[in-house]
């Protein structure tokens, strides 16, 4: 089934994944008429991970591209360009921010959007549900195809489908796997909405937010257990910040880390290099056994056997990943 030719898409989008989708919506001839989306200066000073311009992609397709005036399309310049187009649907993946009212009110069948958490909207709305799941350690994603409203994540429910989180993944993986699920679901989703025909659930139970993470939040506690420095590595790597730890007030930029070992050089204190081999690979003690760093990269520092790295200023208990900080924010299975 594909949507009726006259009618009328607006896509909304400035990262990476959201390219790709796009690019999928347009092998299909899905009918297209404009592209909103950033420049790279409004993407760095919005702090936008995964930044990719779709200017390019709808250039080459002959479709108009909109910049608006700001990243929250507050401006009447921005409402003036969605009234001026007057869309049959808009379909919004990758912008992170609100999509005002008065710009949703534009399109005849509204706004689509995407979210998701371990267990399901309306558990887990607000922001990087993705990091969060693998700091969390979730096995799973549940991601729905939702009909925006203005507020955070809290639209009807038009799709869902569940995909795994391995303990291989990585931020970027899971990004591969939401992009290959949101383009089959969208596919399925959009002649429906277009049509008519597609029913909507409203979301029920008792919502829980995620908070939102700033750079900062990458500083590894060597503290914590493998497992936790592990997930928390593996959750920010790129195309976000990074994890980072500190050798004598030297930044160093952690990209990959895996569990090493809970029997080798148990005795030695948390944040301790304890090998360091031919590859510059290296070993750090945790707070329950070793984890081997095999992506790092630093301005003027070299692993050195026997050194320590620095421990958090702020208390574990500060942190904005500590279990005590985000109790009742995160995902939960129960409606308390």
């Amino acid at each position: 089934m594909t949507p009726p030719r006259d009618a009328s898409l607006v896509y909304v989008g400035c990262t990476a994944p959201a390219k790709a989708v796009l690019e999928t919506l347009i092998d299909h001839e899905y009918p297209i008429e404009a592209v909103v989306t950033i420049g790279p200066e409004m993407a760095r000073a919005n702090s936008v991970s995964g930044y990719a311009s779709l200017e390019g992609v709808a250039s080459e397709h002959d479709m108009r591209v909109y910049q608006p005036q700001g990243y929250s399309m507050e401006d009447s310049a921005d409402l003036d360009f969605f009234q001026t187009v007057d869309p049959d649907l808009l379909v919004v993946n990758g912008w992170q921010r609100l999509i005002p009212e008065s710009i949703l009110e534009t399109a005849t069948y509204g706004a689509l959007g995407n979210h998701g958490s371990a267990f399901g909207l309306p558990k887990g709305r607000g922001r990087s549900p993705l990091n969060w799941s693998l700091i969390e350690d979730r096995d799973r994603f549940l991601l729905s195809v939702i009909h925006l409203d203005p507020g955070a994540d809290s639209g009807d429910v038009l799709l869902t489908r569940k995909f795994d989180i391995t303990d291989f993944d990585t931020i970027e993986t899971l990004y591969y796997k939401v992009t290959l699920l949101l383009e089959e679901m969208l596919l399925e989703v959009v002649p429906q909405i277009l049509s008519g025909t597609l029913e909507r659930a409203p979301q029920r139970g008792t919502p829980t937010y995620y908070p939102k993470r700033n750079p900062e939040d990458g500083e590894i506690d060597w503290r914590n257990g493998t497992r936790s420095i592990y997930n928390l590595v593996r959750a920010v790597a790129d195309p976000y910040p990074g994890a980072f730890t500190f050798a004598d007030d030297q930044q160093v930029m952690i990209w990959e880390a895996i569990p090493f070992s809970s029997d080798i050089a148990v005795d030695a204190p948390a944040g301790t290099i304890v090998a360091v081999f031919w590859t510059d690979e290296f070993v750090v003690a945790t707070g329950d056994g070793t984890v081997l760093v095999r992506n790092w990269d630093a301005d003027d520092w070299t692993p050195t056997e026997g050194s320590q790295f620095d421990t958090p200023s702020a208390p574990p208990t500060d942190r904005i990943d500590s279990q005590d900080h985000h109790t009742n924010l995160s995902s939960t299975t129960d409606d308390a």
